[in-house]
C-alpha cells in the first residue's frame, strides 16, 4: 500500500499587503513515498492518540491545512516519537517538520495521495 506525501504550496487567494514582486512558487515543495512506514508507525504509537492521521484514506487523497496541520503538529508533539526506529521514525518526523512549517506559512498544506 503506497502513499504519496507532499509538502504543496496552494495558491493564496487573500490580499496580504506585500509589496510588488515575483509571486512565491505554487506547486510541490518536497515529496516523500512511503509503502507501509505510516501505518506502522500509527501502530505503534497508538491510533487513539493521533486520530488525524489515522483518518487518512490509504486508497485516496485527503488534504490537511489550517487547523488540521495544526491539530496534526499538536498529536504528534504529544506523541513518545522515541519509540519509533528507522523509516517509521523519518516519515513522522518528515510530517511533524512539514506541519511545523505549515503553521508558519498559512498557504503550505500537505496532501497525501493513495494508491
Amino acid at each position: 500500500m503506497t502513499l504519496v506525501i507532499e509538502l504543496r504550496r496552494g495558491v493564496s487567494t487573500s490580499r496580504t499587503g506585500r509589496k510588488p514582486g515575483p509571486r512565491a512558487v505554487s506547486g510541490t515543495l518536497e515529496r516523500m513515498v512511503v509503502e507501509g512506514e505510516l501505518w506502522t508507525a500509527l501502530e505503534a504509537l497508538g491510533r487513539r492518540r493521533l486520530p488525524l492521521l489515522a483518518g487518512v484514506d490509504p486508497y485516496g487523497d485527503t488534504t490537511l491545512r489550517g487547523e488540521a496541520v495544526d491539530r496534526m503538529v499538536r498529536e504528534l508533539e504529544g506523541s513518545d516519537l522515541a519509540r519509533l526506529r528507522g523509516a517509521e521514525s523519518d516519515t513522522v518526523s518528515t510530517l511533524l517538520a512539514w506541519g511545523r512549517r505549515c503553521r508558519v506559512d498559512r498557504d503550505l498544506l500537505i496532501a497525501f495521495w493513495g494508491d
